[in-house]
């Protein structure tokens, strides 16, 4: 075992120094009994016989090429269809293992820090829960139990806006050929709309709130675990370049999910307070409810500042004096994301996103379509993981580079 390790590359002996102690140990093994330190240093492997040295130094042997089947391409695309069919009808499950993934290694880095402090992982992945937790709590506070509310009134405020410009229309020549007439009762629909909006808010938020535990209480076991599958995955490889590089692709992974949930996290939390402050100056009912779903939607890349531009216009036309304010609002708002995507977004998340951008906007809508907004906002953090493993790992160099942004 001693041999193994001395017979590493310089670069890999080197990326050993900053491994874990407890993945140093599975990496390099217990030494040898009745052997010193200062012994162990001069052990050097003795030298193989001619025979066996001219056959290692002998070109392998030519291997006859196979043909490749024509059967291959369709044997691949079903298997992608039945995979995808599976994830389609395992989201139940599926996703919230991968957000409680995802937020363990987001959260990784601040149970490191407190175990540097001598909290045990246990105890300070229980705090960081918690923490989590009111986190939660506080969203439902500002997000659910508000939207009740605003879309229970927010139908009967657009069938008013609706009333007063078919009215409009009315008003020319051809108009009553284009509106219905002035005496339709609107209100009675617009009110079965709400409640028809505020139950279906419900059964989502019913959803959410079941996979955000499930979600949370896996977080805390991987977090509480520390190291443990990490030095499980180095013992179950076979050479020592392949722990090396194990360890490496999981610790740049960690770091840069982390890094980059930690940048658009500060990002939107200055978006929903400046739109917080943006809707209360226009008078919106409930500002601080704008401000958190704005904050939230704009986790999701390109899609997200779309909805929530929708959102605020509608919410201004509904709920302001004039049309002319609703798209002030509007205005206002996109100038603002104007200023978070082009200034704010590129100096804080600089070039840690170096994803194609194209690929991006795929992905998002793949996970949409397929896991709604929760695989929307799993749609970035997935392609990072898959660029970051396919840097560092050879036979994946093409993968790399389509994802790349350049």
């Amino acid at each position: 075992m001693t041999w193994r390790v001395f017979s590493m590359p310089g670069a890999d002996i080197a990326e050993t120094a900053v491994l874990p102690s407890a993945v140093i140990g599975e990496i390099a093994g217990p030494p040898q009994a009745g052997v010193s330190v200062a012994a162990e240093d001069a052990v050097t492997p003795a030298p193989p016989p001619r025979a066996l040295a001219d056959a290692i130094a002998a070109p392998p042997p030519a291997l006859p090429s196979r043909p490749r089947s024509r059967g291959t391409l369709p044997v691949v695309g079903l298997f992608i269809l039945a995979l995808i069919t599976a994830f389609y009808f395992s989201r139940a499950v599926l996703m919230p293992i991968l957000f409680g993934m995802v937020l363990a290694l987001v959260l990784a880095p601040v149970v490191e820090k407190l175990s540097r402090l001598r909290i045990p992982e246990p105890l300070g992945a229980a705090l960081v829960m918690l923490a989590m937790v009111g986190l939660l709590a506080l969203a439902i506070e500002l997000l659910v139990l508000p939207a009740r509310d605003v879309l229970a009134e927010l139908p009967v405020q657009v069938q008013t806006l609706f009333a007063h410009g078919m009215d409009w229309v009315r008003s020319f020549r051809f108009g009553k050929w284009l509106a219905p007439p002035s005496g339709t009762d609107l209100s009675k629909q617009a009110a079965a709309q709400g409640m028809s909006m505020t139950g279906d808010l419900l059964k989502a938020a019913q959803s959410f709130i079941i996979s955000a535990v499930s979600a949370t209480l896996l977080a805390f076991f991987l977090l509480s675990s520390g190291d443990l599958f990490l030095t499980k995955l180095v013992r179950v490889l076979p050479t020592i370049r392949d722990k090396v590089r194990a360890v490496k692709v999981v610790r740049t992974v960690q770091h840069e999910v982390a890094t980059y949930f930690a940048s658009v996290a500060m990002i939107n939390t200055g978006l929903g307070i400046t739109v917080t402050l943006l809707t209360w100056a226009f008078g919106l009912p409930m500002p601080w409810f704008w401000g958190a779903l704005v904050a939230l939607f704009n986790f999701v890349p390109y899609i997200g500042a779309g909805v929530s531009a929708v959102m605020l216009l509608l919410a201004g036309m509904a709920f302001t004096n004039s049309t002319s304010e609703a798209f002030l609002l509007l205005t206002c708002f996109v100038g603002i994301t104007f200023v978070e995507g082009q200034l704010i977004n590129p100096v804080l998340v600089g070039k840690r996103l170096e994803l194609n951008h194209t690929l991006v906007f795929v992905a998002l809508l793949f996970w949409g379509w397929l896991w709604g907004v929760g695989g929307m906002l799993l749609a970035v953090p997935l392609l990072i993981i898959i660029k970051k493993f396919a840097d560092h790992t050879p036979g994946w160099e093409a993968v790399a580079e389509f994802l790349a942004r350049r």
